[in-house]
């Protein structure tokens, strides 16, 4: 707990923001999380290194991981690198028309209507 509250104080959350420090302190007891105390000052750090040194931010973190079944920092460090990306969308190389489509019948001849000049 004492990890948690000086990380924040000292990273620039609010250091007179008790309110969010005690609801950030609530995910000990009441998460899901194997390693509550790392897994949130993981996601505190990440808040850090973004630049988003907020309550919401950090519990918005915690709650995906959560809600992605990622109990420890191991899991949640390895969590990118298992996603299945999908495949990415093939670039079409079939040429399409340009202009008037010119209908199949039609036969050119290049020599029809020259007038000979001299």
């Amino acid at each position: 707990m004492k990890e948690i509250v000086e990380f924040w104080d000292y990273n620039g959350f609010g250091i007179t923001n008790v309110n969010a420090k005690l609801q950030l302190l609530s995910w000990l007891d009441e998460s899901s999380f194997l390693q509550p105390k790392q897994v949130i000052l993981k996601a505190m750090n990440i808040a850090c290194v973004n630049n988003k040194r907020r309550l919401s931010y950090v519990v918005g973190i915690l709650k995906n991981w959560k809600n992605e079944s990622l109990l420890t920092v191991e899991e949640i460090d390895s969590y990118p690198e298992n996603q299945k990306r999908l495949p990415k969308q093939r670039q079409s190389t079939e040429s399409f028309p340009v202009g008037r489509d010119i209908p199949s019948r039609f036969e050119l001849d290049l020599t029809a209507g020259d007038i000979n000049c001299r």
